[in-house]
């Protein structure tokens, strides 16, 4: 089946279903139809990456909701005097919900998502998600004033209302998918968006989501509140205003030897930094602005862009959710082949700072360095986009973030100043759906491997994957608590069938912990003497960790490579294992900073009912 004939088949099976999504949503019958049909647009754009999804809808979800709740007029179906009253008083009970909770009870009654796919589109833990889910049940029953058990039915009433809709044929929405394509390619526009696409510095997130910065620059006086469309705050509240925002000259003394200009001001956010799961960290920000800027290109010198992001929350504890939630998008990160490579918490700077390097390395590599600040009501993201993997300039980066929070602190909105800033490095934080092993966004590329790393869901330890013929060791059994094993692959990246990464985790008694590396160490040290045909050699250590590169010949022809390396941090210990295939391999520096991230995720191991 040709890539045409697949999209032709997802867009007909898939739109109907995505418009009573969003209209549940928005209860925006015309909004909901433009934003599916947009989607879809978009999605012809991407579909080169978008095909080799399991599931294309979640691309398109997550898109079709963002731009029904950016075009929807409040309660329109208040205005539509045809609509069956249950269908009103079910839209009525769905507005009382706020747009998570909301979203959460969608995903349940009206898809086929897992609580775990939902927890990840809503960029919340699975235990959160889950009593997300109950709450808003319960919720929208007790407003419907309906037992729970009739949610699901009268949800799925909105289906009917949404049939019969007329759409575009796919051959249209090809035809509007490769224009976009085109003109993003090929021209400008008067988006500056358009702009940074044909500059190389085009920011996009893993639903391809572009910056939608107007080319306002300092034109903008006033900057109209979340969902109103109105200017400014007319009460005579504080704002932010383009002002507020760091200037040419500021940037130049941050981030030295180059030649900057402001592309743009704008107050839509949307979704300009990369792994950005929502338009605001702070949903309920009553202001926010986003600037842009490009640098020129200097030969022999890798292309730079910069963004800064500034949100003014109601309060100083929305700000405080608004700076923990931003944080979470980059340190666990869903955009593919992403790789969190570093976190750093700034001291001194604000009320609250962390910085966050992230390398993408899908072809063109980037690497980005984005730096989160609080001062009081005010969070402030930028981010500094270097093209390929040379190492970025963090300083930069940190001079850029104390720009902005010196311009803000000492206003009424405003906490803290700098003070001597400092940046330190700091572990992981904590991340992933189980947060004591390795995930996707910890996995550094593969040479010659362009598709994504992709995990199997952890099970229990039964038998330790990634162990080597040297060691045999098992986490299953006596005083073993906690233990759990997973796999990373690389689905249709035509690799080796034995190719990918094994963890395999647990928890013992501290002295056991510690007699268990030492049991593995000895076993490793002294394999090549015991197993004929076989060479263990020792690649790097420490007091806690050390990793092998193991080869056994199977034949006289062929030779199996295997690096294994095992870790600990107090009772709890990690082994990790990688076979490469030949060709597609990693260095001995990658895998030894991955055997270390593994050593920092073992810190949310949760300790033995006993204490030890």
């Amino acid at each position: 089946m040709s890539d045409a004939e697949r999209f032709d088949a997802f867009y007909a099976d898939s739109r109907d279903r995505l418009l009573v999504l969003a209209f549940a949503l928005t209860g925006d019958l015309p909004a909901s139809r433009g934003a599916v049909r947009d989607s879809f647009i978009a999605s012809w754009h991407h579909w080169g990456k978008i095909k080799r999804l399991e599931d294309p809808g979640t691309w398109v979800r997550p898109h079709v909701w963002t731009h029904a709740q950016r075009r929807h007029t409040a309660r329109i179906w208040h205005r539509d005097r045809k609509l069956d009253p249950e269908l009103r008083a079910t839209l009525e009970a769905l507005a009382k919900l706020s747009v998570v909770p909301r979203k959460a009870l969608l995903l349940t009654e009206l898809t086929s998502a897992s609580r775990a796919e939902t927890a990840h589109e809503l960029g919340l833990p699975l235990e959160v998600a889950e009593k997300r889910i109950v709450e808003a049940t319960a919720q929208f029953a007790r407003h419907r004033e309906v037992a729970a058990a009739e949610v699901r039915p009268l949800l799925e009433q909105l289906t009917a209302h949404c049939a019969g809709q007329r759409w575009p044929r796919a051959t249209i929405i090809r035809r509007a998918g490769t224009a976009r394509r085109r003109t993003y390619a090929l021209t400008g526009s008067a988006l500056v968006v358009a702009t940074l696409v044909v500059s190389g510095f085009a920011v996009a997130d893993h639903h391809g989501v572009h910056p939608t910065l107007a080319a306002a620059g300092d034109r903008l006086q006033s900057v109209p509140a979340e969902g109103t469309g109105e200017t400014g705050d007319q009460s005579g509240s504080p704002q932010i205003t383009p002002a507020s925002l760091i200037s040419v000259s500021q940037l130049g003394r941050a981030v030295h030897g180059r030649t900057w200009r402001v592309t743009g001001t704008d107050p839509k956010q949307g979704t300009t930094f990369p792994c950005q799961r929502r338009a605001y960290a702070d949903p309920r920000a009553s202001t926010a602005l986003v600037r842009n800027f490009t640098a020129r290109h200097e030969q022999g010198k890798p292309r730079l862009a910069v963004v800064e992001a500034m949100e003014l929350s109601a309060t100083e504890q929305a700000a405080k959710v608004g700076y923990a939630t931003a944080n979470r998008w980059f340190a666990a990160c869903s955009m593919p082949q992403m790789q969190l490579v570093g976190v750093r918490r700034i001291q001194h700077l604000g009320d609250d700072a962390q910085q966050y390097v992230l390398r993408s390395w899908s072809r063109p590599a980037s690497t980005y360095v984005l730096g989160v600040a609080r001062t009081g009501r005010i969070t402030t993201l930028t981010l500094t986009r270097t093209s390929g993997t040379a190492a970025p300039d963090l300083a930069g980066n940190v001079r850029l973030l104390v720009s902005a929070v010196d311009d803000l602190c000492s206003s009424t909105m405003g906490g803290r100043c700098s003070a001597m800033p400092r940046a330190v490095d700091i572990p992981a934080p904590r991340a992933g759906a189980l947060p004591m092993m390795l995930s996707e966004f910890d996995l550094p590329p593969v040479a010659g491997v362009t598709q994504p790393w992709v995990g199997t869901t952890p099970r229990r330890a039964l038998q330790n994957v990634a162990a080597t013929g040297c060691d045999r060791s098992s986490f299953h059994g006596g005083h073993w608590q906690r233990a759990a094993t997973r796999s990373f692959l690389v689905p249709d990246g035509h690799l080796a069938a034995p190719f990918g990464i094994t963890e395999t985790v647990g928890r013992l008694p501290e002295p056991a912990a510690k007699s268990f590396v030492e049991g593995v160490r000895a076993k490793l040290g002294s394999c090549s003497d015991r197993e004929l045909g076989t060479k263990a050699l020792r690649l790097a250590g420490g007091p806690t960790w050390t990793a092998w590169r193991v080869r056994t010949e199977v034949t006289d022809k062929e030779t199996v490579t295997f690096f294994m390396g095992i870790v600990r941090s107090g009772g709890a210990v990690a082994q990790v294992g990688f076979v490469p295939d030949g060709i597609h391999t990693m260095t001995t520096a990658q895998f030894v900073a991955l055997l270390r991230r593994a050593g920092e995720r073992l810190t949310a191991m949760p300790a033995q009912p006993n204490g030890r």
